[in-house]
């Protein structure tokens, strides 16, 4: 007895690559997700507390398609940037806080201030991370392939 099979190999491989990319395509966003809420639990821990409001306001999503997945961690309290960042001579713009003048006729004290120190929470979170990123890739793609 004599089988001959012929198989149409373009459109083999294309059910394959299909396959293949819908599998990648989710363990790249599951790797995504994995590392921002990693950075996120991190920058909640290091993130100051006076009245958790900060610590509340943090978030982390993932957006894309494909294997073009963006994680994003970010403050929804207006604050947030000058904890983070600092201000006065510790701020980006490293100069005294000064008091503006209450207008003419009014009181005007004259005062100056230093400023804030920067606390920063999310880049020191990346920084904790970033090394972590490669193995949390890795196990979701192996997660995957299974």
């Amino acid at each position: 007895m004599k089988v001959k099979l012929d198989i149409d190999e373009s459109q083999f491989r294309r059910g394959i690559d299909r396959k293949l990319r819908k599998k990648l395509n989710a363990a790249t966003r599951v790797g995504m997700s994995r590392v921002i809420l990693a950075a996120k639990s991190l920058a909640v821990r290091k993130a100051p507390k006076v009245t958790g409001n900060l610590k509340r306001s943090i978030r982390a999503e993932t957006n894309g398609r494909g294997l073009r997945v963006l994680g994003i961690l970010r403050a929804t309290a207006s604050y947030a940037r000058y904890v983070h960042d600092g201000t006065g001579i510790y701020g980006p713009r490293k100069d005294f806080i000064r008091s503006v003048s209450a207008g003419f006729g009014k009181r005007h004290y004259s005062t100056f201030s230093r400023g804030q120190k920067p606390q920063p929470f999310f880049t020191d979170a990346i920084e904790a991370v970033a090394p972590k990123m490669q193995a949390i890739f890795s196990e979701a793609m192996k997660k995957a392939r299974d």
